[in-house]
Parts: C-alpha cells; sequence; structure tokens
C-alpha cells in the first residue's frame, strides 16, 4: 500500500508517509495524528497479518531515555528474555504467543521499572476477554521514548469528532451511553476499572454502536503516575484464564453489573508517594473532567472516598453533560484548577439535557455512594431510549425520482414489494397468438426474460391455450367503473340521510376544516338567527369592533367551551370563564385565562405587503412569533400549509425560552381571507403541552373571519 511508506514500528507496523489527514490535524476518519499531552492515534499496515491497524502513542516520562529501552537480553515478569515480537494473534484476536525477533529499540521487557510497569498494566488489560463493545489490543511493546498499542481500526469516528460545532439530542446520548455501561459492566465484572472514558476513547461506529476503547492506553498512564491498575488476585487469575481458555470470549463472563469489589482494584500509594503520584497524574492526565472524579482529584490525606466502580461512572456523567451542552461540567483550563473546582463545588447545570438532566445530576454527585448503580442507570437509559420522539419532517420534501433515458414524462416509475419482478412485455407482432417456439428452449422449458439492471428475474409462466392474460387497459376500465358506482351510492346516501349542514356545522380536530369546509364560506361570518350569539336577529346592524364580546350557545365544541362572537366580528371557540382584552394599535384580541393565552389578530397585515405565502409569513414575518426568531433556544415542527377552496393557511408547533428562562410551548394559525391574514395563536407553559393543543384545536376549528 502507497501510503503506508512511513517508518516502521517493531520491524512490522509500517506508518503512513504522511498523516491521514485534511490539513486540519484530523485524519481523515476522525482520528487526531498527534497531541502534544494525550495519546497521539494513527492508523498503521500490519506488514504480517496484510491489515490496517490503529497504533496509539503513550509517551513515557523523560527520565527514561532511548539508550535504557536498548535490548539488554534480559527477562522477567513471563516475557522472552530475547524481546522478541509478536508472531500471530491468540484467542479472539488478542495477544498471544511470541516469533519474530523485534527491530532494535523495540522492547517488551524494558530494564526501566517505571516502563516496565507500564508495559505491563497495558498488557493485562490486552488480554482481557473479548467484548462486541470493547476494542481490541493486539500489541504492546516500547520503542524510541513511547509505548506503542496496537489494536483493532474500526469503521468509525471518535465522539469529540462528532460533537465537533453541535450538540447531541438526550435521547441519542442516552443511547451511547447505555453500551458504554454495557462494556464497564464486563470490566467490573472483571475487577477492572477503566479511568480513561473520555470524548476521543468513545468511538461512534457506523452502525451507530459505541465502543469504548483506551483501556490499556489508560492503564499504561495510571502505571506511570505510580498507580497499580491491575486487579488483585483473584479476579485477575480468573479473567486470565478464561482468555486463555477463550470461554469469556465476546461475553460479559456471566457477572453481573459493576458488582465487582472495590479491594478487587490494585492498590493505590499512600503517604508522599500518593502526592508525588498524584502530581504526576496532574501532569500525565492532564484537565479532562472525565478523568478527575471527586475520589481521585481530592487530597492524599486518606480522608477522600476510595477509587472505585463509581468513578467510571461519574466520567459517564461528565461525558454526557459534555455532549448535550456542548462543554464540560467544570472550566478546563488547568489539571490543578480542574481538581480543586471537582472538589470545592458542584459542576455546572445541565440546562440543555432534557430528559436526562436528572441522570446527569446524580452521576455527577460528589459522593461516590450517591451515584446510581450500573445495573440501575442502564435500565433507566434504555427505558429513555424506548421513548425517543419519531423525527420531525417540517420544511423537507421528497421528489420523485427522474426517470432515466427519453422516456414519458408523464408516466410514473413501477412501485413494487422488494423482491417482486417486473416483466417485460413481448413484442407487439406477438400478440396475435401463441407461439410454439416463443420462450422455450430446446427442451420446452421456459427461458429465462433479461431485464436490463436486474438480476435473477427468473422464467416467464407458460400461457394456456385459449386463454391470453387480461390487458392492463381493460383492468383500469373495470377499476374505473367500480370508483364511480361508490361514489354514486356515497352521495346517494349522503343526500338521502345526512342532514343538512347548517353555517354553525363547523368544528373538527385542526385547522385544516376552516372555512368552506363546513357550509361557511371562507371569509363571511355565520348569519345570526333569532336566539344565537346573543343578538336575538337584532345585531345584523351593530358596527363591528362595539360592544361586549358575545357568548353563544354551544354548538360543536367540546365541553368547558363557548362559541363567542367578537365585537370585532370573528366567532371563535373559547374556554369559559375567559376573559378579553384587545390592544388596538396592533390589532389583537387576547383571551386569557389558567396561565394560558388565545391571541387573534383578524385581517391585520394585507398580503400585498407581505406576500401570499401563510408558511413564510408564519416563519419570517408574523409580528407574534417575533419572541420565537429572537430567542437564543427555538424548535419548531409540524409546519404546512393547508389549502382549502380559495382559503391559503398554515400551521406549525413553535417552542421557544422567552426572557425570564421560561420554555414556551405554543400552536400558530396564519389563513389568508380576502387579501388579509387571520391569525390564531395559543401559547402555554412547555409543561402543558397537551392543554395548549386541546384549546389550539377548538379555537382554530371554530374560527370564523367577521364581515368585511
Amino acid at each position: 500500500m502507497d501510503e503506508y511508506a512511513g517508518r516502521v514500528l517493531a520491524e512490522r507496523y509500517r506508518l503512513p508517509a504522511r498523516p491521514f489527514a485534511d490539513g486540519s490535524g484530523a485524519a481523515a476518519d476522525g482520528f487526531e495524528v498527534s497531541f502534544a499531552d494525550r495519546p497521539a492515534e494513527t492508523r498503521a499496515f500490519d506488514t504480517y497479518s496484510g491489515q490496517e491497524v490503529l497504533i496509539r502513542q503513550v509517551p513515557l516520562p523523560e527520565v527514561v531515555d532511548a539508550e535504557v529501552l536498548a535490548d539488554d537480553g534480559g527477562g522477567a515478569d513471563g516475557y522472552p528474555a530475547d524481546g522478541r515480537a509478536q508472531d500471530g494473534f491468540g484467542s479472539g484476536g488478542r495477544m498471544a504467543g511470541h516469533g519474530r525477533r523485534a527491530a532494535a529499540g523495540a522492547e517488551r521487557d524494558p530494564r526501566d521499572p517505571v516502563v516496565r510497569r507500564a508495559l505491563q498494566a497495558a498488557t493485562a488489560a490486552a488480554q482481557l476477554p473479548d467484548h462486541p463493545l470493547l476494542d481490541q489490543v493486539f500489541d504492546v511493546f516500547a520503542q524510541d521514548g513511547s509505548l506503542w498499542i496496537v489494536g483493532e481500526l474500526l469503521p468509525a469516528r471518535p465522539l469529540s469528532a462528532v460533537l465537533t460545532g453541535r450538540t447531541l439530542s438526550p435521547h441519542r446520548a442516552a443511547e451511547i451511553a447505555a453500551d458504554l455501561l454495557t462494556a464497564l459492566r464486563a470490566l467490573h465484572a472483571h475487577g477492572w476499572l477503566h479511568r480513561n472514558i473520555t470524548a476521543r476513547t468513545v468511538l461512534v461506529c457506523d452502525d451507530g454502536r459505541a465502543v469504548l476503547t483506551g483501556l490499556a492506553a489508560g492503564a499504561a498512564q495510571e502505571a506511570l503516575c505510580g498507580y497499580d491498575p491491575v486487579p488483585r488476585a483473584p479476579a485477575a487469575e480468573v479473567s486470565l484464564a478464561k482468555a486463555a481458555s477463550g470461554r469469556g470470549a465476546g461475553g460479559d463472563g456471566g457477572a453481573g453489573g459493576s458488582g465487582a469489589a472495590d479491594d478487587a482494584v490494585g492498590a493505590g500509594p499512600t503517604g508522599l508517594a500518593a502526592e508525588r503520584a498524584r502530581q504526576a497524574r496532574f501532569q500525565v492526565v492532564g484537565a479532562v473532567t472525565e478523568r478527575w472524579a471527586p475520589e481521585q482529584a481530592g487530597p492524599v490525606d486518606g480522608a477522600g472516598a476510595p477509587v472505585g466502580p463509581a468513578v467510571d461512572l461519574w466520567a459517564v456523567g461528565a461525558l454526557l453533560f459534555r455532549a448535550v451542552q456542548g462543554h464540560p461540567p467544570f472550566p478546563e483550563e488547568s489539571a490543578v484548577e480542574l481538581a480543586r473546582l471537582v472538589g470545592a463545588q458542584a459542576p455546572a447545570e445541565a440546562v440543555g439535557g432534557g430528559v436526562l438532566r436528572p441522570v446527569i445530576e446524580e452521576l455527577l454527585c460528589a459522593d461516590p455512594a450517591g451515584r446510581p448503580g450500573a445495573e440501575e442507570l442502564r435500565g433507566r437509559l434504555r427505558a429513555l431510549v424506548r421513548t425517543a420522539p419519531e423525527p420531525e419532517l417540517g420544511r423537507r420534501t421528497v421528489s420523485l425520482p427522474a426517470l432515466a433515458g427519453p422516456g414519458d414524462p408523464r408516466r410514473l416509475p413501477i412501485l413494487r414489494r422488494r423482491g417482486e419482478l417486473v416483466r417485460r412485455r413481448r413484442p407487439k407482432k406477438f400478440r396475435a397468438g401463441p407461439s410454439r417456439s416463443a420462450g422455450r428452449s430446446s427442451g420446452g422449458a421456459s427461458a429465462p426474460v433479461e431485464l436490463p439492471g436486474r438480476v435473477g428475474v427468473g422464467p416467464v409462466p407458460q400461457r394456456r391455450p385459449g386463454r391470453g392474460p387480461r390487458s392492463p387497459r381493460s383492468l383500469g376500465r373495470v377499476l374505473l367503473t367500480v370508483v364511480l358506482l361508490l361514489m354514486v351510492a356515497g352521495i346517494a346516501y349522503a343526500v338521502v340521510f345526512l342532514p343538512k349542514s347548517g353555517a354553525d356545522a363547523a368544528g373538527g380536530p385542526s385547522g385544516a376544516d376552516l372555512s368552506g369546509t363546513s357550509g361557511a364560506v371562507p371569509g363571511s361570518s355565520p348569519t345570526p338567527s333569532p336566539g344565537r350569539d346573543g343578538d336575538d336577529g337584532k345585531g345584523a346592524g351593530r358596527p363591528p369592533g362595539t360592544g361586549a364580546p358575545q357568548t353563544t350557545a354551544p354548538g360543536d365544541v367540546a365541553p368547558g367551551f363557548a362559541l363567542r362572537t367578537d365585537p370585532l366580528g370573528f366567532q371563535i371557540a373559547v374556554r369559559k370563564g375567559w376573559q378579553r382584552s384587545a390592544v388596538a394599535d396592533r390589532g389583537q384580541v387576547r383571551y386569557t385565562g389558567g396561565g394560558f393565552e388565545l391571541l387573534v389578530v383578524p385581517g391585520r397585515d394585507a398580503t400585498a405587503q407581505f406576500g401570499a405565502d401563510p408558511m413564510a409569513y408564519q416563519q419570517d414575518k408574523e409580528p407574534e412569533l417575533a419572541a420565537f426568531r429572537d430567542a437564543g433556544w427555538s424548535s419548531v415542527s409540524g409546519l404546512r400549509r393547508i389549502d382549502v377552496g380559495q382559503t391559503a393557511m398554515a400551521e406549525g408547533t413553535f417552542s421557544w425560552k422567552d426572557g425570564g428562562g421560561r420554555q414556551v410551548y405554543a400552536r400558530n394559525l396564519a389563513m389568508i381571507d380576502k387579501g388579509r391574514y387571520h391569525l390564531v395563536l395559543v401559547i402555554g407553559p412547555d409543561s402543558g403541552r397537551t392543554e395548549v393543543d386541546r384549546l389550539y384545536a377548538q379555537a382554530s376549528s371554530a374560527y370564523r373571519p367577521g364581515r368585511p
């Protein structure tokens, strides 16, 4: 492979001649290729197996010189004295065996004790049983002042690349967190803590699942600082035995959740050594909130909580906060200041967390005992994922595909079920009668008919003598006759049995049932009759806009509502007991009650000034939605245009946060009548969506403009 023309590590892993990057420092597949104080990642080509792999580089302390890493011929801790490299992959593709001699400088048994501990910790992490949500590690070695970890190259992007310039919805973040908890369940069951959950070590695969990586690199870093990340026996012995036998590959080992005891984790340093390890961790780990749980950031005087599985749950909480908010819960200007803030104050509020906010707040609890258990948390996240709403299409449209070639543009493409065959018609000259040789092979079987662009169409069935297939034209005549008969029967039934529809028969679930659908002419109000609308038949001559609003007898409105004929002449359904107020200079009429508001604008704006597209007016020009357009956070859904006769309408659902921080939910209808816009807008708190929908359904379906 020409792109892998760089230097070779361990006499087998060939690096690219130049980074797979677009010039910004990030690899084409999303991986970073250089990083000053954290492990760098890049793709490489394994010349032994012929596969592409991912190599992570963990810089070693500066006190370790290249001469220290030279082959000293010694052997210890189960590694061969000659420093051989691996020759193949073991069970599940992980580290196994030793074979071909490594190049000079590539060591698996370095003489320096610090480097040896880091290499042993990464090697132990690599020998864990395989799991579908954990990455595989193939090789670990030290060379040229760095520790190199060779693992599988997944078709995925780091979560840090996914979050560039955007945030995740609470439900998508919950889905990723559920995958992480499944992976942590397997680690904790074997006594391991991950301690390296960040936006860079979580990979989002092309199929949507999240894979947790970086365990070996994190273990090496913890060992370099002076900690012992390898679990104590017997948990470590059990996990190694399972890895050797292959019984634990691809599963969780049958253990549950994070129920592994805290003392299964390797013991940490004490006294002066603990303070030195903490100071070293500031330099090696850096300012990453996910890696500084309060029990890791606190003092080393023994007053802090022990480090256990709860540190990984803290990391998941910080990662969720970052995913939904776009920034960490604490400032990350320096590691020392970050550790101080984590131990001294509460994290920022996850205001954008939505349904995920309670989970994030519980995971970021300073007390490890106050964080939820992994099994409980995973159940809650899965329940949230199941409640994810269907995606809103909004104003997006779907275009029909253009016909290929010089086909008839009036003819639509044939729609069929998947797997259904479409056979080409016989040429017209063969329709006069069946042919003995047409479609037959020498053996009398039907010959396959090939259709351009299709594979495996199959044989054409033989015609029975004296009986031809019915043509599509005749079938069309039959269907047309049936449709016409059904229409005539329906009209006759309506004329005979249904009552006459009057002006007050209007009503329906939405604005689609407005003017022109129930006997009311668009742009005109119902003709008053004695005993209706409070007129007693005498209000026809009263000019609109004067007098008090008149409540009519309820017609088809729901219980608790009443039809009102407003002094401005329009009719609308309003909940009983609501108060009316008007703003003359803005042409608005408001009905309010119970924290909700019904706002009507009867014909204030003309289409000559604002255009004749009600959807464009609603989104870009309607003054009543100015707060929605100016809000820092807003969303819109359900936009649609409705044309009934000569009446053009548009409706939509709008949400925004007002100046007081209140979440507002609104339903809006914009209708054009006689060249002027009529608006029906219902506004309420986000927690009262059901009531807003009900108020809007009654008001929009009953609205009738007044007389001009």
